[in-house]
């Protein structure tokens, strides 16, 4: 017994590197002697590696550059769904419609000047146009860079998940989709519309 069933696997990179450039909040994750470690952060993809940071003093950076893989976890839009809207009601339970993407690798730390330059994008990437820029607060920024490790993370495997009712008719994929939308969740109501069945 695979998990997740094949049918809600999609490796392809058109959907992963969707997902990662998309919703660039991933949760990571590792583990020491005393069990796992999780940090929420940002990260951002180029070609085949993710650039992120954390704080110095946080303890999964004991093991940035080590033989350590780490997972980075992208969530995409997900929501409720309810057995109302299928056929037999009666003979079905709810379930949550959601996707993923699951980047295992390993890490290095980033030099001072590489960090510099990743920090400049991630800036560049979020502020709005002429609000603000690294050069409005550069010694206090310089300050900061002694309690932050930068490093990079290679994808070494990635793992897409779509669970968007697949093993439903069209016409119960069409119920799902006008929930959500009367909901607002536009986001995953165009996901269940990429593979809706024709």
């Amino acid at each position: 017994m695979s998990y997740p069933p094949p049918y809600y696997l999609d490796d392809n990179p058109e959907y992963t590197n969707r997902i990662i450039d998309t919703y660039g909040f991933p949760l990571l994750t590792s583990s020491n002697v005393e069990g796992p470690l999780a940090t929420h952060l940002p990260m951002e993809r180029e070609g085949e590696f993710l650039y992120g940071h954390l704080a110095a003093n946080n303890p999964m950076t004991q093991f940035i550059g080590t033989s350590m893989i780490f997972l980075a976890a992208f969530h995409g839009p997900h929501d409720y769904v309810s057995a109302a809207l299928y056929d037999k009601p009666e003979k079905s339970v709810p379930t949550w419609d959601y996707t993923a993407v699951h980047v295992h690798g390993t890490t290095r730390a980033l030099s001072p000047e590489e960090s510099v330059e990743r920090m400049q994008d991630l800036i560049e990437r979020y502020e709005p146009e002429d609000a603000w820029a690294m050069e409005d607060a550069a010694k206090y920024g310089s300050r900061l860079f002694s309690n932050i490790l930068y490093f990079e993370m290679r994808m070494d495997s990635v793992r897409g998940i779509r669970k968007l009712s697949q093993n439903k008719d069209a016409e119960t994929q069409g119920r799902i989709i006008a929930d959500l939308r009367a909901k607002g969740n536009d986001d995953l109501a165009d996901e269940v519309e990429l593979i809706r069945k024709s």
